[in-house]
């Protein structure tokens, strides 16, 4: 069960946070950190050693039955945002049934589409990543858009013209 308090103090990039919107059947550990205007959905883990931290860019969206593991971090810049599958602008959005394993970094502007894997202290940053997508461990996504229902092993990732490479599951 979270930890019921108040949103954080305001910080140099957001002197008004808001509070998180957390549905009532999300599970969220007493040892994470959820800060400012995040929105997490319908039977979302967020496990023990997280920080989700909304204060310099925001919203994040954190779609239904995603789960978000041990010493995930989540944040994102002030400038960027991308556009989230209601049509709205957001500075991260992970879709629903995605998982975001242990140690990775999720940094805005971001987008996670649909049962998503991004695996073992991967990077996601400045990217969108389609639906359906695999992130194997130790991989960095960073300004590139990958196409739906693809699967990057780390050692296969590679770029051209800012386009991946795609290596199909």
């Amino acid at each position: 069960m979270a930890v019921k308090g108040h949103a954080a103090p305001p910080t140099p990039w957001s002197k008004n946070l808001a509070e998180p919107k957390i549905d009532p059947t999300a599970y969220v550990h007493s040892f994470s950190n959820i800060i400012g205007d995040v929105r997490i959905g319908a039977h979302v883990l967020v496990a023990p050693g997280t920080s989700i931290r909304a204060d310099e860019g925001f919203p994040f969206y954190i779609g239904d039955e995603s789960n978000i593991q041990d010493g995930v971090v989540i944040h994102g810049l002030d400038e960027g945002k991308v556009k989230g599958d209601d049509g709205q602008s957001y500075s991260v959005w992970i879709g629903k049934n995605s998982s975001i394993t242990h140690l990775s970094l999720i940094h805005g502007p971001a987008y996670v589409g649909d049962n998503c894997f991004i695996g073992f202290r991967s990077t996601v940053f400045n990217a969108r990543v389609g639906n359906g997508c695999i992130v194997m461990m130790h991989a960095l996504i960073q300004d590139v858009e990958i196409p739906p229902e693809n699967m990057f092993p780390r050692e296969q990732l590679s770029l051209t013209n800012n386009k991946p490479i795609a290596y199909r599951a």
